[in-house]
Order: structure tokens, then sequence, then C-alpha cells
């Protein structure tokens, strides 16, 4: 199974302060204060992207967990520095192993890829294994694939499902696809089409891009509980090649030979219609 990894980005959570103000007495009576006319305040120029940096780094340096982190994600994306994944990797490291479990999870990316680091998958499963023992669900779902193909671990269907699992559970879009696919093909757990299809439609609510193929492909052939329903398949066919998989051409292909021009027309209603009810929730 191939499945698409991705450097997770933090975002700082700058807390607000709220000030809670005192109301007066029943008995009070006195005339409130003059209001003074105050200064007209003159706002500070916003800091440089040079300044902020050197502010981002002065914390990374004090031992700052979330800074290191931040500070990593700059060099592995090369936002504002030049892009230098060995540098960005020190910082990871820095706050994996004060706990950070962002930076856990990036370790084991890097590891895993050979970013940075030497690829090393033993380490990568070390990693990995720490942020989605945090609860990370791109680390549950990346130690899942590792379980799955047996790379840095014996392969184990039962283990990846686990991880699969927490990581839908959050709703993780690869880890609903995944969970999807040992249903759809029996890997792990009993083939059942129905609980495979049930997981696809949760992906492709996620946002999942190549999802639609296998949906599809459910109702094409239908299914013990999944009627076979060449309509709604070519609609998810349609589906799958607007969010840019090629995949499904060849099947639609196949498919346009048996349809009628009025079944035709009621796949694209339908894939309209699916469309609007699966796209994905905008952040």
């Amino acid at each position: 199974m191939s499945v698409t990894h991705g450097i997770l980005i933090l975002g700082l959570l700058v807390g607000a302060s709220i000030c809670g103000c005192g109301k007066g007495t029943p008995g009070d009576t006195q005339p409130p204060p003059s209001v003074q006319p105050s200064p007209t305040q003159i706002p500070r120029p916003p800091a440089s992207p040079a300044q902020e940096f050197a502010k981002l780094l002065a914390k990374a340096e004090q031992g700052d967990a979330q800074a290191q982190s931040d500070l990593a994600t700059k060099y592995a994306k090369g936002e504002g520095v030049t892009r230098d994944f060995a540098v960005a990797a020190k910082w990871y490291r820095k706050a994996a192993e004060q706990g950070h479990a962002y930076a856990q999870y990036n370790m084991g990316y890097m590891y895993y890829n050979g970013e940075g680091l030497p690829r090393d998958y033993p380490r990568a499963e070390k990693w990995l294994r720490k942020a989605a023992e945090q609860g990370n669900a791109g680390a549950q779902t990346n130690l899942g694939l590792m379980y799955d193909n047996g790379e840095g671990v014996q392969e184990d269907n039962d283990e990846a499902l686990k991880w699969y699992r927490k990581a839908a559970a959050q709703g993780e879009m690869m880890a609903l696809f995944n969970m999807g696919w040992m249903y759809d093909f029996g890997e792990g757990v009993a083939k059942d089409k129905k609980v495979a299809l049930d997981w696809y439609l949760r992906a492709a609510k996620a946002g999942h891009h190549e999802v639609a193929n296998f949906i599809g492909e459910i109702y094409d052939s239908g299914a013990e509980g999944v009627p076979e329903d060449d309509v709604r398949a070519y609609a998810w066919w349609i589906i799958g090649v607007e969010r840019g998989d090629d995949a499904p051409r060849n099947n639609m292909e196949t498919m346009a030979r048996k349809l009628s021009p009025k079944e035709m027309e009621a796949a694209k209603t339908l894939a309209d219609q699916l469309q609007d009810k699966y796209a994905p929730k905008q952040p």
C-alpha cells in the first residue's frame, strides 16, 4: 500500500488574557471620574522577519521545545532561511528529546525518508511510536503503515489496524483510507466491502483524492449489503477525475459504453450532488 507522508507544521497558540472589572456597590453615589483625553498612540512598526527569526532562535537556544520545533520547521520548509534538512533535524531532535510529540513525529518522518538523516527504519519506528503514544494522528498512521508493510518491524496486520484505528478516530485522512483498504482486500480482517465502503466514504469526506476510484469499483461490482449501481459508480469516477486522479478514466471508458444517454446524465447530476455532500470541510 502506498501512503503519502508529509511534515506536520505546528501553529503557535497565543493566549489572550481577559481583565475582569469589579462592580460598584449599590450605595455608591460618587460621580464618575472625568475622562481625560489620551495622547495619540503611535503604533509600533511590526517586527521584521529577521527580528522575528532572531526571537525564535533565542527561545530555541534557551531550550523552549515549541520554539525548537517551529525553528526546525522553518529550516525544513525554507521559510526565511535556506532550506536545510540537516539543521531541521538538529532542532527537531532537541524538541523531540523533551517529549514534543510533533517534533517526534517529524524525526520519525525524516528517518523514514532519509531527509536530513540517514534512512533508518528502526529509528523511524522509535520516534513515530513515541509520538503515536502521545496521540499524534500522523505518527499513528505512519506507524501503522510500517507494520502494514513490514518496514523496520515484523509485518503485523493486527498492529497496523490498531494504529490505523487510533488515527482514524481522530479523522486522519490516510488512516481512514487505509482502514477501508484493509476491509476491501481482507488484510488482517475478514473481507467486507460494505465496511470498506463506509471507511472510504469517510476518507472522501476528509479530502482523499484517490479514494473515489475505489468507491466506484465497489458500486460497479456490488457486494453483500452494497447493491450494484452503475450510475453511482460512474458518478464517483467523475468525482475522482475532478479531484485530480486519472486512475478512474479506464473504468469510465468501459462504463460509458454500457450506460444509456439518460443514465450518463443521471450520473453527472449525481456526481455534482455527491461532490457537494462529500466536499472536504474547509479549515
